[in-house]
This record gives structure tokens, sequence and C-alpha cells, in this order.
């Protein structure tokens, strides 16, 4: 079992590692105009394969719905994305990630695959700690 020294270690450098993607990534955030919260709810949103359902959103961000409305708001407005009634229930609002906002994702993605703390692993390397920290942030869910 691992010391308390050594989860303390852990957690640091976990910290550290989201710092320095952070700062990576704030310059590009700043040319494209949009928050971290944004690009993160564009990021994800356009990873899922059907519209996903602003409720489901605001859980999967862990935030309030209401702010996950503001920040849908705020991509509408730049023309990143669009909010249509879900397919099945027109009850249900989704977030529809348009072309222009694709291509901003494509931006954040290319700007992420050279982050140096993580260009630093191989292929293999980073297969491993995908499995790991997927495992660690499953049990935190």
């Amino acid at each position: 079992m691992p010391s308390q020294a050594d989860t303390a270690v852990l957690a640091h450098q976990v910290a550290t590692m989201s710092l320095l993607i952070r700062e990576h990534m704030s310059d590009l955030l700043q040319e494209l105009d949009i928050t971290e919260p944004l690009a993160n709810l564009l990021w994800y949103a356009d990873a899922q394969p059907e519209p996903v359902p602003l409720r489901r959103l605001a859980v999967r961000l862990h935030c309030d719905p209401s702010n996950v409305t503001l920040m849908c708001a705020k991509l509408e407005e730049k023309g990143l994305a669009q909010r249509r009634p879900h397919p099945g229930d027109g009850r249900v609002r989704t977030l529809v990630v348009t072309e222009e906002g694709r291509a901003v994702r494509d931006r954040l993605l290319e700007r992420a695959h050279t982050t140096p703390t993580l260009s630093a692993l191989d292929a293999d390397e980073r297969v491993v700690l995908q499995g790991l920290l997927s495992k660690a942030l499953a049990a935190g869910s």
C-alpha cells in the first residue's frame, strides 16, 4: 500500500502536469478568444457520436446545468455550436458543434498533441498513462 508521502508526491505531480498543460494551451485559448471551460465543453461535446443532452454535459463537466446553458450561449454567439432539440426527444436540448467549432476543436487538439510533458512519453508510455488515469478518474466519479 502506498504511503501518504507517495500519494502526496503523486498528487503534486498530477497537479503540476495539469498546470503545465493549461499553460501550454493558454496562448491558443487567448488567440481563439475562448475560455478553458468553453474549450472543455467544445472538446467533449464534439467527441461524442450523437448530440449530448445539456444536462449530461453538466454532469460530465462537473458543473451546474445553468453554467452549461451560459457556456452554450457563448459558443453559439461565437458560431462554434448550436443548441438543438434531441433527435429522440424534442423536450431535451443538446449541443451540436458547427463546422467552425470543429475547426477550433481541431486546433485545440493539434496544440494538445504538442504538449511537452506528454510528448516526452513514447506511444506505449502514453497508452499506459491513459489507462492508469482512466482507472483513477473512474474511481473518483
